[in-house]
């Protein structure tokens, strides 16, 4: 397959829609106003310039950091004799090279050619290095691994930190910037690790706050813009009570789609007696993610409907692992029983459950919709993984990485509408610097506004704690 053209049938991030949007004369919730409305504060929305600009870089993100770990992993695989091949390794490091030029084309929209080219230069060392990485443990080369840390973890984060610094005209401090990418970058290294001594637990905890981190960041660096160049997203904020509800189910949608394939793949290796090493973390992970889901629903809608939410789950994750398990023993029945299981039972149950409890403005032929092209998206990776066709594997699963940021605006749009007045403006939100999801520091404000990100963040951390333990 043309890898330069199959790049460009894949729909990119509409980073510039969001500079292009008027907003209709959407307001934040956080206090912005418009011209034509000074004296009015509209009700909140998840659609603001500011909100879609921190959803579109948090997707890029969240993608990139996925594809970096993949690529280091496959690296080694294809280095090292024995076990797994990493035959998809030219595939995913195609994914993580378009991704870069997504990443690109997003600096260019807002800060022009000279800075987008100045980023690409620094980002292709970077992705460069992640396949070096695992490549040099693979082989015991400590010198290299050495000089690949080295890079990673201190030359990478200083150059590009300190471009985003001076992009955002400070706005992104340095010393932050460096410091969270070196952080991102330990996260790449400490999963491969994990991974190759055969601590799955310790991978994929170390994973979870990877893919969180990059979310973290997205709403720094949209912040940072934001603040920036205030006239270009209508004076609305990145960061309010609407925009953070949309972050948060995008983020736990994201990672639920990748534990779920992930369970659906490893369950098929362990069947065909071919690995499956880590079919039980990924599974746990999984599960622990339908927990964080559960907790966001109660927190909305109270106990009954986070057990109704529970019971119609609980039959996906469980159908992930039998569908993986099916198809590598060629039981075509059975395949069938679970995609019609998931397409047509799960996807109605849930969708009429979330449309239900939304009061309709989540519209249910929508959300149904939407759930079977999730589902059909998970049976098509397990497929084409199969069959060994890496390329659909891939082009398949960034397809369906990116629907759950689709999912995660609807449903997250839905709720606002209809409870508006929890997602009212609060005292004290940060505009700029690390503030977000993860921020520890700036974490009051949030668990003042939003009750689920505490729930969701004592989920993973009680995990997290386990595991070390």
């Amino acid at each position: 397959m043309n890898w330069k053209n199959a790049k460009r049938t894949v729909i990119a991030v509409p980073l510039s829609a969001a500079l292009l949007a008027t907003g209709a004369g959407a307001v934040s919730a956080s206090g912005g106003s418009t011209a034509d409305v000074p004296e009015k504060v509209a009700a909140p929305t998840v659609e603001t310039p500011a909100a879609q600009l921190r959803a579109d870089l948090s997707q890029l993100l969240s993608t990139h950091f996925i594809y970096q770990s993949e690529v280091a992993l496959q690296a080694y695989h294809k280095a090292e004799e024995g076990g797994p091949t990493g035959e998809g390794l030219e595939q995913a490091q195609a994914q993580l090279e378009m991704n870069g030029e997504q990443l690109t084309a997003a600096v260019k929209s807002v800060y022009g050619q000279e800075a987008a080219d100045a980023f690409d230069k620094i980002f292709d060392t970077q992705y460069e290095d992640s396949a070096g990485y695992g490549t040099a443990v693979a082989n015991g080369n400590q010198e290299e691994i050495d000089q690949v840390k080295k890079d990673l973890l201190t030359v990478f984060p200083t150059d590009l930190g300190t471009l985003l610094s001076q992009a955002t005209g400070g706005n992104l401090p340095k010393d932050t910037a460096i410091s969270v990418l070196q952080e991102h970058e330990k996260d790449v290294m400490e999963f491969l690790d994990h991974s190759v001594e055969g601590n799955f637990d310790e991978a994929y905890a170390e994973f979870n706050e990877g893919y969180e981190r990059m979310f973290t960041i997205g709403t720094a660096l949209s912040s940072a813009i934001v603040t920036q160049m205030p006239e270009k997203f209508d004076n609305t904020k990145a960061v309010t009570p609407a925009s953070d509800l949309r972050a948060t189910f995008s983020q736990l949608l994201g990672a639920h789609f990748y534990y779920q394939t992930a369970t659906s793949v490893e369950a098929y290796e362990a069947a065909k007696g071919e690995g499956g090493e880590a079919f039980e973390a990924v599974s746990e992970m999984q599960e622990a993610n339908a927990e964080q889901m559960k907790a966001a629903v109660k927190s909305l809608y109270g106990q009954e409907a986070a057990d109704a939410f529970s019971e119609i789950f609980n039959t996906q994750y469980e159908d992930s692992e039998a569908l993986g398990e099916a198809i590598a023993n060629g039981d075509t029945e059975k395949v069938n029983e679970i995609t019609d299981m998931l397409l047509n039972t799960f996807a109605v149950d849930l969708g009429t459950l979330l449309s239900e409890a939304t009061g309709g403005e989540l519209p249910k032929e929508t959300a149904i919709s939407v759930l079977q092209q999730h589902e059909q998206s998970t049976i098509d990776i397990v497929n084409s993984y199969a069959e060994g066709d890496y390329a659909a594997v891939y082009n398949t699963f960034t397809e369906g990485h990116a629907l759950m940021f689709t999912i995660g605006q609807a449903l997250s749009g839905a709720i606002v509408q209809q409870k508006p007045e929890k997602f009212a403006a609060a005292p004290g939100m940060p505009e700029t610097g690390m503030g977000g999801m993860a921020d520890s520091e700036n974490m009051n404000w949030m668990l003042y506004t939003f009750p689920l990100l505490a729930l969701a963040g004592a989920l993973v951390f009680t995990r997290r704690k386990a595991v070390q333990e």
